[in-house]
């Protein structure tokens, strides 16, 4: 009798030594926005578990995160495992104001977007945090990833991409919000890649674990932005 093999827990817990001897997990899109980060002034918001904060600093940059103290306390402690040097701000993710300007760069972690109420104080406090030529890097899940389901055993459109629903099924935000927040605060988006699935973070779509991964993929997962402000 088969049985299907399961994850160790230990097979999720970040090794601070991958960071301490120089390591990265940034994918193809992120590295391609990131490539200049070795000697700029960057800010990691929020905290996530610290493995961005802990990649701009072996790429180079001089690195602080902005989140709570207790959101930040995985990545205060992953930082302080690992030997990396990283300046933590206290404050609320979303908040229009962000200390310890001007940034060369501002990334954006995984899962923000659908966690904030509206995108304008985010972006005015982004677009007032960075410097003239900087930029704001994001990796987050694509609101496109909440629009499906299985009804019947089939996989099928289950919830609206427009609307936020009740149920809290739906998204409650498209890229058109984030782009015309992001333009109306002074930084237009110069870069988007759409990709069926992160390689770090899981996405909406990974629930489906009975549909075909090719099914599955042909819906947007994730995606890296890159908005500049000139």
């Amino acid at each position: 009798m088969s049985t299907t093999l399961q994850p160790d827990p230990s097979w999720l817990q970040v090794d601070p030594e991958f960071y301490r001897h120089g390591g990265h997990s940034f994918g193809p899109g992120e590295m391609l926005a990131l490539a200049e980060a070795k000697g700029e002034r960057a800010l990691v918001y929020p905290a996530s578990g610290g493995e961005e904060a802990l990649s701009l600093a072996n790429l180079g940059a001089t690195v602080s995160v902005f989140d709570s103290l207790e959101n930040s306390a995985r990545a205060r402690a992953l930082a302080e495992q690992a030997g990396i040097a990283v300046t933590f701000l206290e404050g609320v993710p979303g908040s229009p104001e962000i200390p310890g300007g001007p940034y060369d760069t501002v990334y954006s972690c995984f899962g923000l977007l659908s966690a904030l109420e509206f995108f304008d104080d985010w972006a005015g406090g982004i677009a007032g945090a960075l410097k003239t030529g900087g930029r704001l890097v994001i990796h987050d899940v694509h609101p496109a990833a909440y629009v499906p389901g299985v009804r019947k055993g089939v996989f099928a459109v289950a919830h609206s991409y427009f609307d936020d629903e009740e149920d809290g099924g739906g998204p409650g935000w498209t890229m058109g919000d984030l782009i015309s927040a992001l333009g109306m605060a002074g930084m237009p988006t110069i870069y988007l890649e759409e990709m069926p699935d992160s390689e770090r973070y899981q996405t909406p779509l990974d629930r489906f674990h009975n549909v075909r991964w090719d099914v599955r993929w042909r819906l947007p997962g994730a995606f890296v932005l890159v908005a500049l402000k000139p």
